[in-house]
C-alpha cells in the first residue's frame, strides 16, 4: 500500500499533485519537505487504519436494537436527537476501543514511514520510535539499546492506555 502512495505523493506525476494543479495550486514535493512528510505519511496510515475502523463501527451500529430508535420516532424525536442521545451513547463503547486500538497503532507505524521516506525522511522529520529502535537494532546492530528504547515504548504506550482508560472509560455507556 505504501508503494502506491510513494507513486500518488511523486512530485513530477503522482496524482496528488495532478490535482492540486487540477484546481491551480502549486505541485508540491511532499516527501522531500520537512514541513509536509509526516502530515504525508499521517494520511497513509489513517488510511490505511480506515477500513478496519469503519467495520467495527459498522458492527457497532448493527449491534444498537432498532426498538429504541422505534420509540424514539413514536415519541416524535427528530433524526438529530436519535442520533445525539441514542446512538452516540450506546456506540461509546465501539468509539473508545477504536480510540485506544487507533493510538497504540500509531505508536507502530513504521512499513509506511520506511517505505515513504527511507531514512527517516528529510531532516529526520518522519523519524518516529519504532524507526529509532529498528535503526539501532538493524543498521547499528544496538540490539541491547534497541530492546530498552522498545520497552520504553511500551511503558509509554501503557501510561496512554492507562490514562485514556482512566479519563474515558467512565464516560462510556455499556448497554
Amino acid at each position: 500500500m505504501s508503494a502506491i502512495w510513494r507513486w500518488i505523493y511523486e512530485p513530477n506525476f503522482g496524482l496528488a499533485n495532478a490535482l492540486l494543479e487540477r484546481i491551480g495550486l502549486p505541485p508540491q514535493t511532499w516527501l522531500s519537505n520537512p514541513r509536509l512528510a509526516m502530515p504525508a505519511v499521517a494520511l497513509v496510515a489513517l488510511w490505511k487504519g480506515l477500513g478496519y475502523d469503519v467495520v467495527i463501527f459498522l458492527s457497532g451500529l448493527q449491534n444498537i436494537p432498532t426498538v429504541y430508535y422505534e420509540a424514539a420516532a413514536v415519541d416524535g424525536a427528530t433524526p438529530w436527537q436519535r442520533f445525539r442521545h441514542i446512538t452516540l451513547p450506546l456506540l461509546s463503547p465501539v468509539t473508545y476501543f477504536v480510540l485506544v486500538m487507533s493510538i497504540i497503532n500509531s505508536f507502530k507505524v513504521f512499513a509506511q514511514i520506511h517505505v515513504l521516506t527511507p531514512d527517516g525522511g528529510p531532516l529526520g522529520s518522519t523519524k518516529v520510535m519504532v524507526f529509532y529502535i529498528y535503526e539501532l537494532a538493524f543498521q547499528q546492530f544496538h540490539f541491547g539499546r534497541a530492546a530498552a528504547v522498545a520497552f520504553i515504548l511500551f511503558a509509554i504506550v501503557l501510561a496512554i492506555t492507562f490514562l485514556q482508560r482512566w479519563l474515558i472509560e467512565p464516560r462510556v455507556h455499556y448497554q
